[in-house]
């Protein structure tokens, strides 16, 4: 089961929680009494679902690694011009770095939370990398990959974890994968 349907049967089961509850002006000891059984059936499933969240629920280190991976693919696709895997690579990215604020958004000593700082730092460079995409720009592309790399180690360094640091991808990381755009596009 995914873990944003894992995540809508918890609010599911929250909402039949609250709907359960009876009416004040309710005086029928027995229906009172089958409320609270159902009540308290619910609470056990809101737990037990909230705990499998919580194992579901994937470590900020395991999305990052997606996103550096995805990091280093995105610099491949666009320095071959192959636009569509390029963009296919900004998706993942955005994806990863969604997840991390979802799930991981007070992790541990971070002194700001991800929703926050993610958005404000990483977003700006994203959103010219798109564009440099979309205009299928190649000088415009690396300007912006450039701001990208910058921007992560900026947030990296804020979050108390100045120690990882990304960089431009050095050689060839991914030898089983073409990043040539296939004949005949553009």
């Amino acid at each position: 089961m995914s873990l944003f349907r894992l995540s809508t049967l918890v609010f599911a089961a929250c909402g039949a929680l609250a709907a359960c509850q009876p009416p004040a002006s309710s005086s029928s000891d027995a229906s009172t009494a089958g409320s609270a059984d159902r009540i308290a059936a619910l609470e056990a499933q809101v737990a037990l679902l909230n705990e499998r969240v919580d194992q579901l629920t994937p470590e900020t280190a395991v999305l990052m690694a997606q996103v550096q991976t995805q990091h280093a693919k995105l610099y491949y696709a666009g320095h071959m011009q192959n636009w569509e895997l390029a963009a296919y690579s900004l998706h993942e990215i955005n994806e990863a770095l969604q997840a991390v604020q979802i799930f991981n958004d007070q992790f541990e000593d971070f002194p700001t939370p991800l929703s926050e700082l993610v958005p404000s730092l990483v977003g700006p460079p994203l959103g010219e990398i798109h564009g440099a995409i979309r205009k299928r720009d190649a000088a415009r592309f690396e300007t912006a990959f450039n701001s990208l790399t910058a921007a992560c180690n900026a947030c990296h360094a804020t979050l108390n974890h100045g120690f990882v640091q990304v960089r431009t991808p050095q050689g060839a990381e991914f030898t089983n994968q073409t990043f040539a755009a296939p004949r005949g596009t553009d």
